[in-house]
Order: structure tokens, then sequence, then C-alpha cells
């Protein structure tokens, strides 16, 4: 059984190790030849690894040159290590040697180098301050302008999955997938179905031939799979359908505790939301204990600071607790100015206090949890509308100008470094996943800035207290909910650990009960 775990960073989560698996009445040869059913919520919308390359890490079809494992440490992927040049800006990457492309193709340093000055377009790469990429024979060499300590964390980000020459066309654009992983994906059914089959010349074997991976963005379908059991593992699950799975007997339902978190976004640039009193008055008209409990059904997951204590280098302690004190609130928006109107929702220098509340359809506790917010902002005087959407909504709106509030899931390990993703969501003017026009930022980039160029540990022990204290008073964005990451699985498989980055659904490790 998977228990909560909270231990260093560097050993996170150290104990998520195999589920047990469970006996199967059906014969072993029946399941020695069948499909491994996976479905989870996110469709596979692109071929471009910064769009969806995180779906084809999770599948093992692809990998990159650094990987993380379950515990947290960092090891050689493509590559077999990396060293550093005594300048602090030249790094090595040997690459394994023999590894081949699913085409039959030699991975070599060249067609490395090929994937990866895509990858530094993306989200988290961007921040990377790059000053060359070559391959020196079996070895490619990444430069930096500036010391950037993290790197080698930076190349687990899903972006920079490496796909062989041929899988790019003549304008340079992704038209085929063809990787290194495990599984090698040999059929697509529009944007929801893959299917994969073994690739016997990857350096880590698959153990089960072939596998489907489904997506269903519905949150009640997915549940309605697992309890009626038609699916090997089914990932993303609503706290509210877990007892009707469990009592079903199907599937058994699996958590672990992950650093991701819920929060609520503003956009800083807003009358309502530009003076931080009152997103501290938000924050505080927020019932925490009460979402974790009714709507989440997990008390743990109540959010006392943005970073949850799993990630022990990032949570701190020396923070007071976020909690609810409704008149302090009151209080807050009083001396704001913000005067409440005959129908209760506040007004200042003709503006309404009221905003639209974005947030997503594929994580099926996310309208709940908007609803009850909405009704503990009306308490406070502040008229909240809800729209639910795809994914596609909350950076569609970003990129109008029109996004006025949100409310989304955000991990804080999609690179293992958190600073990976404090950079992208807290130091540019707009934010897909953090905050939009907060006007704080350039004090977090000076922050972030010298604490990536550093190498020493006690100073940038000192430079996260700083940064998590910024965060802290300013709330940019809200802490609403830490996660629980939750799986239903078959009773036939054995051999399976959830990963708490959620980076791989190690499915190559998977066998048949």
């Amino acid at each position: 059984m998977i228990t909560e775990l909270s231990v260093s960073r560097r050993a996170l989560l150290a104990g998520a190790g195999a589920i047990a698996g469970l006996a199967w009445a059906g014969p072993l040869a029946a399941q020695t030849n069948a499909t491994l059913r996976i479905v989870g919520p996110w469709d596979f919308t692109s071929l471009e690894p910064t769009d969806t390359g995180y779906l084809l890490t999770r599948l093992g079809v692809a990998e990159t040159l650094v990987q993380v494992e379950p515990n947290g440490q960092l090891v050689g992927g493509v590559a077999s290590g990396w060293t550093i040049g005594d300048d602090k800006l030249t790094w090595r990457f040997p690459l394994r040697a023999g590894l081949m492309f699913h085409d039959g193709s030699p991975v070599t340093a060249e067609a490395v180098v090929n994937s990866l000055k895509r990858a530094f377009s993306g989200e988290s790469l961007a921040a990377v301050p790059l000053d060359g990429l070559s391959a020196e024979g079996d070895a490619v060499i990444i430069r930096t302008k500036t010391p950037f300590s993290p790197l080698p964390a930076f190349l687990v980000d899903y972006a920079a999955i490496l796909l062989a020459p041929a899988a790019y066309g003549a304008d340079g654009k992704v038209q085929k997938i063809i990787a290194t992983g495990p599984y090698r994906l040999v059929a697509m059914d529009g944007k929801t179905i893959l299917d994969l089959e073994r690739f016997p010349e990857a350096r880590v074997k698959a153990r089960i031939a072939t596998v489907r991976y489904t997506a269903v963005a519905n949150g009640d379908t997915r549940a309605n799979i697992a309890i009626a059991g038609d699916a090997d593992l089914v990932y993303t699950l609503a706290p509210t359908a877990l007892p009707r799975i469990t009592a079903a007997g199907q599937l058994r339902v699996e958590s672990l505790t992950i650093p991701r978190v819920r929060p609520l976004a503003v956009n800083c640039g807003l009358p309502q939301f530009k003076d931080k009193n009152v997103r501290r008055a938000l924050s505080l008209a927020i019932d925490r204990a009460g979402i974790a409990n009714a709507v989440l059904r997990h008390p743990g997951s109540s959010a006392t600071q943005l970073l949850p204590p799993i990630l022990t280098e990032w949570h701190n302690p020396a923070l007071p607790a976020l909690s609810q004190n409704i008149a302090e609130a009151q209080r807050l928006l009083d001396s704001a100015g913000w005067v409440p109107g005959v129908d209760g929702i506040r007004v200042k220098n003709g503006v309404r206090f009221a905003a639209k509340l974005l947030t997503l359809a594929n994580r099926p506790e996310l309208p709940p949890m908007a609803a009850a917010l909405q009704a503990q902002f009306k308490q406070i005087g502040l008229d909240i509308s809800i729209e639910v959407g795809p994914s596609t909504i909350i950076p569609t709106a970003i990129r109008e100008d029109r996004m006025e509030m949100t409310m989304f899931a955000r991990t804080y390990v999609n690179v293992p470094e958190v600073i990976a993703t404090i950079i992208p969501d807290y130091t540019r003017e707009k934010s897909t996943w953090g905050t939009v026009n907060w006007p704080e930022r350039a004090q977090m980039k000076r922050l972030t800035d010298v604490y990536v160029a550093s190498f020493d540990v006690t100073e940038k022990a000192r430079l996260r207290a700083q940064i998590t204290a910024l965060l802290h008073d300013e709330l940019p964005v809200i802490p609403v909910a830490w996660f629980e990451h939750t799986v239903a699985v078959s009773p036939r498989l054995r051999d399976v650990a959830i990963d708490p980055y959620e980076m791989r659904y190690l499915a190559e490790a998977m066998v048949w009960g």
C-alpha cells in the first residue's frame, strides 16, 4: 500500500515503490498476450514535444538526456551521465553506447543536438542561458552564458525528448514520433487513442508487449470505466468517485501525495486584484479545511502555503499558515476602499468587485472547488462567475488579454527542481500557470537569477526562504489545496508504481500477475 511521504527533495518520495500485485483468476497464458489498457484525461493534440511530450514520456515512448527516478535521484537517460568544466559554463553529456531510435537508426550526438535546439524554446528550458549546443564525438556539449547550476534537472523537461532525424519534415516540424523509449508508437486514432508496442532494442526492456492509451476527458466517464473494470490503469479520478470504485471491487484505488498544488490565480493588473491586501482578503475568505474535507475527501490537502511539506527544501516552516478569517478579510477590503453595494457586492470607483473564474474540465475536482469558492467569496462581497472548459481555456484567455481569475492544478516538479517552475510562473508578465501582471516579478527575477547561478548550498537555502516568503506575502497566486494523485489499478497487474514526479507511468516495469 502506498502511503503519504514527506522527505527532502533529493530523496523525494523514496518510498513510492511498487504496488503489491493481486491474484487474478484468468489463465496466465491469456494474460501474457493481453494489451495493457491505460486511461487518462489527456488528449494527444499535437506531435510537437513542447505541447504533448509529457504524454510520450509518461507512456515510455520518448526519453530525455537526463531522467529522474521515483526516489528523486537524477540519473542518466540517453546520456550515461554528465560533467561540468572548471568554468562552470561547459557541460558534457556522453551518450550511452549502442542506442537506437525506433526506426533503427543510431542515436548520435548530432541527432540529439538537433532535437535539443528545438527544445530550448519550451516553457522551462527557455530559462536556461544557452550559449551553444554542439556534438563532440559521442558526447553532447552544452555551454551556458552564465553559470546555471540546475541544468541537468532542466533537461528532464518533456520538451527535451529526443527524436530521430527522420521524425522531422523539410520544414523542421515533427511529422512522426520516432523516439528511443521502451515502447514505440504504432497507431493513432484521432487525438484519443495511442497504440504502442514493445521496442526490443530499447535500453530498458518492457515486460508487457502492447499498450493502448485512451484519453477520456470527462472525469465521471473515467470513474465509470474504473467501476466497470474496463481498463487496467485509470488516472486522475475525482475524490467523490473513489468509494464507488472501491465498492465495485473491479479495480483497486491507490493514492500518493505529490508536489502538485491547486491554486487560484488572478490578473494582478485588474483594479480588483492589483492591491496585495485584496489578494490577502481573498485568501482569508477561503475555507481550505472545508474544501479538503467535503470536496477532496482528503483532509491533509488543505494548503497552508504554496509548496507542500513533501518539498522539504522549499516548504518554509517559518511562514504563518494560510487560514480563514472572514472578519479580517472584510477589514482589509474596507481599508482598500471597496464598499458594499446594495446587493452586497462591493464597488470601488465605479468598478464592481467581480470576476469570471476559468477552470478545467479534465481535473474533475476543480469545478466543485470553484463552486465552493464562489459561495465563500460571496461572503466578502466578491461576485464570481464560473466557466469550465478544456485545458486550452486558460492559455487562450491569457493570450487574448481577457484572463481575470483561474483555478488549475500546477506541478512544481515538471522539472525536478522547483526553481524551473518558479521562473516561468513568477518572473514573466504573463504566465499560463502562474501570475499575470504581477508588479513584483522583477524582484522575483533578481532572486531566481542569483539562485540558478549559485553552486553554494547555504546561499541557495537562504534564497529559497526569500523566494517562498515573497510569494507568501504577495500572493500572486493563492494556494487552496495540495494534491494527491490517485490511480485505479487492475488486480491482474503486478509491479505497478506511482511516479511522484508524474514523468512516467512506468508501464515498462509492469507485468501480468
